[in-house]
């Protein structure tokens, strides 16, 4: 497959990624408004997934889907406003909850619309995951959005999970996988590089099995739930506080307390 056809499937997937979202704003049922959209591609072969996996983080691509080449990763961020309507406080806002579930909703038609795109040129592709694929006793989905978006070069992470990216940190992540190949050319890291990444990875998600943590004041009184100290996040305090928000999806994500920090 030329370069240049692989780019045109990236832009013809940008713009139906963005003509679904106009059409779905314009629902009368939906109150949320969302901004620019972003559109990401990581290669399977990369030993990053290999490093995820091993160190049981995140699921391989290829344990989903075979012959999945290609993960497609989109990313819908709030409207500004929503994000600082959730600032301070001990509860959610209603702005944040509300979009906390109808990007569920976009975030899955945005996966229809990319698989759409690829069956018009012959490709294969799969779902990752479904939204309420959620594991309690390992304070996490199976399948990491955020982790695909960060091989993809999307962004770094930040508190609890959260993921900054050129277009914020507030909104919803989804994915599908593709036997096409549209991702550039990876670096390739040895063992060692692997594991530097594993470590900031960690830091960056403040959890406390991570080396070298050290939360701000400003993030430990952020959590309503007790969970941050100055030695980071405790998960289970973190997910139990979540699940009295959302029973189903007791993520980080729907709080959102800390992420500013």
């Amino acid at each position: 497959m030329s370069a240049k056809f692989g780019m045109d499937i990236k832009e013809k997937i940008l713009e139906a990624v963005k003509t679904a979202m106009k059409e779905f704003q314009e629902r009368e049922d939906i109150k949320t408004k969302f901004g620019e959209p972003l559109v990401g591609y990581a290669d399977t072969r990369n030993p990053i997934f290999d490093m995820y996996f091993s160190r049981n983080i995140c699921d391989h691509p290829k344990k989903i889907y075979r012959p999945g080449n290609t993960a497609v990763v989109h990313f819908v961020p709030y409207a500004p406003e929503i994000t600082e309507s959730n600032r301070g406080g001990k509860e959610p806002s209603q702005a944040w909850l509300t979009a906390f579930n109808d990007s569920m909703w976009l975030s899955m038609r945005l996966n229809g619309v990319i698989r759409e795109v690829l069956d018009g040129v012959g490709r294969l592709s799969s779902c990752t995951n479904t939204p309420t694929d959620w594991d309690e006793d390992l304070c996490r989905e199976e399948w990491s959005h955020k982790l695909v978006a960060y091989a993809a070069g999307m962004g770094e992470f930040g508190p609890a999970g959260s993921f900054q990216t050129e277009n914020g940190f507030a909104g919803r992540f989804g994915s599908i996988i593709t036997d096409g190949c549209y991702a550039e050319e990876f670096k390739v890291l040895d063992s060692d590089q692997l594991e530097a990444t594993y470590q900031e990875i960690q830091r960056q998600y403040c959890y406390q099995e991570a080396q070298g943590v050290s939360c701000s004041q400003e993030m430990i009184q952020a959590c309503p739930a007790g969970a941050i100290t100055e030695k980071g996040i405790d998960r289970k305090l973190c997910q139990a506080h979540c699940k009295t928000i959302d029973e189903y999806i007791p993520s980080p994500e729907v709080c959102g307390k800390c992420f500013f920090y």
